[in-house]
């Protein structure tokens, strides 16, 4: 089953202020999340529901709607801000 990939404008907007390397790594990381979007870490607490995709000193952060197929970006941001 092939799972879409939906953005949310503000992770978007989180990604276009991350340059060079990194931004480069998050945009293939996000190809892997639609091929596997279980690989991710499932968080608990408040962000419950939420995975966490790890890109070096980055994270992603996603939600999976199985009945849709669809996996939603919710956030995209360093480590110590993303939580």
């Amino acid at each position: 089953m092939a799972y879409q990939l939906r953005v949310e404008p503000s992770a978007l907007k989180s990604l276009n202020r991350i340059s060079g390397r990194n931004r480069q790594r998050i945009i293939a990381s996000l190809a892997g999340i639609k091929r596997d979007p279980f690989g991710g870490k499932a968080l608990e607490g408040k962000l419950k529901g939420v995975r966490s995709w790890r890109v070096g000193e980055y994270r992603i952060l996603y939600r999976i709607l199985k009945h849709e197929l669809l996996v939603i970006v919710i956030r995209i941001g360093s480590r110590q801000g993303i939580y």
